[in-house]
């Protein structure tokens, strides 16, 4: 048992320990009901701007993050720290073992690596990084922590990166990394839950990160800890020149160990430690600053000159403000000073942190700060941007940019690759050091150098996998496409060889048309919708609201194309929004009958797209006329809030939702069986995990599958046990699943390490139908009428296909109809004739089956199309329905031709008259062969 000995040492002068919190710090304690804390944000943002670098979207995301987990009563502190880690261990040992052609070493990892091509993204990243070491006599050997992606190692100076050491711990998040001063191998991380920041320990490796062992200072031992408790570890650092000595900055003081971690001292008890920094030269002197409790305004930075044993105030550091976000650091090049930088400006001391000189206040918040190390003139400090100074700090100048500068989102088409070498450095500053005269930063989205002060930067994140997605959207025609949304590193599109960087701010949800795979809409935060019709490389703003940045939903605002008439979206804010064109115009259709405020879930049934599912907290609602009106569903619903909904794809009547609730209730998931009338608890032997994401794959099975705080599970519909599909997937929170149904594939969203894929349950070894595309894709304008469209389709098989065929129907997605395909090259199959030509208007669908040597049998999804109206310049051009003639004069004026009324013929004969209706039958041949008539020149078909 591990000696804890509180020392109480300190001089007190001027405290006011019940000084007032502030909401960020009441976020951190679990004691404060949820929602008191969002009273206390939303009143100090009544008088405070929401910009950027506020604070407002911060709050944002965490009440985003955290409602989910105490719907209803807010209640926060009656959670089991370890019901997560338990749940999980419960259930590690039985993983499912996959293997097949496209995953033949288990879950595939997506990335994004690389920044690689930038279209309109303006805010590029790869990752929050939290913390670093630089090796101060070997520069090529860096340690990296990221909030979400665990640990990252360089021994090349960021050429190359090794990660996934930290992927199966209990949790993910690296905030803090400090390194023997003897033996660089010897590393001490701080693994954390990467949504609330509550520490699991202190982790040791001894082989440079290649392996990692929970050390003595962990939950079990000191008391606290876990994904359930508000204990947080701020800094770890070990002391530059005295061996074994090491100091844990945290949320309940700061412990002090000299034996390596065998032993330690709570010191400063009832703190929060959030900086620790050592005299240059002075082996007692160590300076400590503690942003919960020391002095009304927080104005003092806590000095030691024992080694840490006790601790004395400076004098209070005028002018401060009692802003609590501050960072110190120190320099060889003058070993008794002592620099201090908050939010509102930079200070000095030159007598070992008793007296502070204000120098001046840069035009930035201080999300990190550097004195360089061998020249105090120079020191970098900022938030949203860097400024740099070189004379001391007297003034400072902004030397980088938030936003990119070479896209500014606008479509305009511009591409392109991303520069290490920039003024760019990507927003919101965290870690800043400086080793040997170089400055070393980490932000929301990179981990950059600069050797010249400032002046220029260097990208070093190439090759590091660290991304915070919230959603994903997939192609169903193309199994190397998706599109991703992600925290502060905007929207991106996965190619099957490059990433595009397509919009900046958060990421949310995103979809792509099932057959047009360059067809495809992003979101940012609050329902805003980016479009691209080429695959990322130009886009527009397509939100109901009519504007970009911003539409008029929650933060994670729904949206979703109907599986049957799929240029139909449905977006869903306050309200219900449709487009019949693919975003291009939406009208308001409906709103729920209980519901108030943003819709946070929705679902459209696969077989019957009027049945559309809708919720917010615990009230789930229900429409059978296409969200035109809804009743609730919720029924005998417990009283918590809906993650996640998902219909089987086999049968509209079944539902499941799941809750990420943070108790100990067994009531995770729930599935109806009669379109919602009743509900039954199916989450067996899940327990107590929380569920964040389900889907239900499209074999005969209904497999369920469920992404959790930790893992992804899976079971047959019928069953009544869970198992563990996690072989190889790191142990961040799956945000998002979604399921390919050609290649048989399922994908995940990762909180902290990107994008996955794995096969679905018992189809490891099916056909893979890769990719599929007819001749003429779905747009605005096509497939036309009278153009034959044959269907090619890429399948990847390590046998023998037995038989590939597509079945189509018209009108109604019942198929029957088949038509043969034939193997042209390599992997590649073609129709052996033209899905039939039909009448303007008709929807056409099909599937496309391949059958392996076993009857391993793959279908894709059920694609769909709308025959559009031709350009036809002879023949015969039929349309069944009504059609309005207009004046050809008025609408083609441009081309100066003439059209006789009477050249057109109604099927009675009769001549055409302006304005009226018609079934209508042309022959062009009759008429004037010197040009050619367009259809939508001279008919409005059905009035459109």
């Amino acid at each position: 048992m591990n000696k804890i000995l509180l020392l109480f040492s300190i001089v007190f002068v001027s405290l006011n320990i019940s000084a007032q919190k502030t909401y960020k710090h009441l976020m951190n304690d679990n004691s404060v009901n949820f929602y008191d804390v969002c009273k206390e944000a939303e009143k100090y943002f009544e008088t405070h701007e929401k910009g950027k670098g506020s604070g407002w979207k911060g709050y944002q995301r965490w009440k985003n993050a955290n409602e989910y987990k105490y719907y209803p009563d807010g209640i926060r502190d009656n959670i089991d720290p370890y019901f997560v880690e338990k749940a999980f261990k419960a259930f590690k040992n039985k993983a499912s073992s996959n293997d097949k052609n496209l995953f033949g070493n288990g879950w595939n990892e997506l990335g994004p690596y690389r920044i690689d091509s930038v279209t309109g993204q303006y805010s590029v990243g790869l990752g929050r990084v939290e913390d670093h070491y630089v090796g101060p006599t070997n520069p090529n050997k860096m340690y990296l922590g990221s909030r979400s992606g665990g640990f990252w190692k360089t021994v090349d100076g960021g050429l190359t990166w090794q990660g996934g050491s930290t992927d199966f711990l209990a949790a993910s998040g690296v905030n803090t990394i400090t390194v023997s001063p003897t033996n660089s191998d010897s590393i001490l991380i701080n693994v954390r839950n990467s949504r609330n920041g509550n520490s699991h320990g202190l982790y040791r490796s001894i082989d440079g990160g290649n392996t990692w062992n929970i050390s003595n200072f962990n939950p079990v031992n000191i008391g606290f800890g876990g994904l359930g408790s508000s204990f947080k570890i701020y800094e770890v650092r070990y002391h530059p020149r005295v061996p074994n000595l090491i100091f844990i900055g945290t949320s309940k003081g700061v412990y002090r160990s000299d034996d390596n971690l065998s032993t330690w001292t709570l010191l400063l008890n009832g703190g929060d430690i959030e900086e620790i920094q050592f005299h240059p030269t002075d082996n007692n002197i160590i300076y400590v600053y503690d942003s919960y409790y020391w002095g009304a305004n927080h104005d003092y930075v806590m000095r030691s000159v024992d080694q840490g044993l006790s601790y004395n105030q400076s004098s209070q550091i005028v002018a401060n403000g009692g802003n609590r976000s501050v960072h110190l650091s120190v320099s060889n090049d003058c070993s008794n000073c002592l620099y201090f930088a908050s939010d509102n400006g930079v200070w000095k001391s030159s007598d070992n942190g008793l007296n502070f000189t204000f120098l001046s206040n840069p035009n930035q918040g201080c999300g990190g700060f550097a004195v360089n190390d061998m020249d105090t003139t120079k020191m970098i400090y900022g938030y949203v941007d860097i400024e740099a100074s070189t004379n001391g700090g007297q003034n400072f100048n902004q030397v980088t940019s938030w936003s990119l500068g070479n896209t500014n989102g606008s479509g305009a088409g511009h591409q392109t690759s991303f520069n290490t070498s920039t003024d760019y450095v990507h927003a919101d500053l965290h870690p800043a050091k400086c080793v040997n005269g170089v400055f070393y930063v980490g932000t929301d989205g990179l981990f950059c150098k600069s050797s010249d002060s400032g002046v220029t930067w260097e990208n070093l994140s190439q090759g590091i996998a660290i991304r915070e997605n919230y959603k994903l959207g997939v192609s169903q025609s193309n199994h190397f496409r998706s599109i991703s949304g992600s925290q502060d590193n905007g929207t991106s599109i996965k190619h099957k060889d490059t990433w595009i960087e397509f919009y900046g701010a958060d990421g949310m949800e995103g979809l792509i048309h099932p057959l047009n795979d360059d067809w495809m809409i992003g979101s940012l935060q609050y329902g805003g919708r980016r479009r691209t019709k080429d695959g990322g490389i130009t886009q527009s703003g397509v939100s109901p609201s009519g504007q970009s940045g911003s539409g008029n939903g929650g933060w994670e605002a729904p949206i979703a194309y109907d599986p049957n008439n799929q240029m139909r979206l449905y977006n869903f804010g306050t309200a219900i929004y449709k487009s019949e064109n693919f975003g291009s115009s939406w009208d308001s259709i409906g709103v729920p009958s209980i519901i108030t405020g943003t819709i946070n879930q929705a679902a459209i049934a696969e077989n019957n797209s009027n049945i559309i599912v809708i919720s917010k907290g615990s009230v789930i609602e229900k429409s059978i006329d296409g969200g035109a009106s809804f009743l609730t569903i919720t029924n005998n619903l417990p009283g918590y809030s809906i993650e996640d909904i998902a219909f089987d794809p086999n049968n509209d009547d079944v539902i499941i939702v799941v809750y990420g609730r943070y108790q100990n209730d067994g009531q995770k998931i729930y599935m109806t069986t009669n379109g919602g009338a009743s509900w039954t608890n199916i989450t067996y032997n899940i327990g107590d995990m929380p569920i964040r994401s389900v889907v239900i794959d499209h074999t005969t099975a209904s497999n369920i599958y469920i992404g959790a705080e930790i893992g992804v599970y899976t079971k047959p519909m019928n069953s009544t046990s869970w198992s563990l599909y996690n072989t190889e997937l790191p142990n961040t929170t799956v945000e998002e699943l979604e399921i390919v149904y050609g290649s048989n594939t399922v994908k995940v969203a990762t909180w902290g390490r990107g994008l996955w894929e794995y096969s679905l349950v018992g189809r490891n070894d099916y056909p893979a139908i890769v990719t599929t595309k007819i001749t003429n894709q779905p747009t605005d304008g096509t497939p036309q009428f009278g153009e034959d469209q044959f269907v090619t389709s890429t399948i990847s098989y390590n046998n023998t296909l037995s038989n590939v065929y597509l079945e189509w129907s018209a009108n109604t997605p019942v198929f029957g109809n088949v038509i043969n395909m034939s193997n042209t090259i390599d992997s590649t199959w073609v129709s052996d004739t033209e899905l039939p030509n039909q009448p303007v208007g008709t929807k056409m669908y099909f599937k496309v089956f391949a059958v392996g040597n076993n009857g391993d049998t793959t279908e894709t999804y059920k694609f769909m199309y709308t025959v559009k109206p031709g350009c036809v310049s002879s023949g015969t051009m039929s349309y069944q329905g009504n059609v309005t003639l207009v004046n050809f004069n008025t609408i083609n004026n441009s081309t100066g031709k003439t059209a006789p009324y009477t050249d057109y013929y109604a099927s009675n004969s009769t001549n055409l008259t302006i304005g009226q209706s018609y079934d209508l039958t042309v022959n062009l041949n009759t008429d004037n062969g010197n040009y050619t008539y367009y259809s939508t020149a001279w008919i409005d078909w059905n009035n459109d």
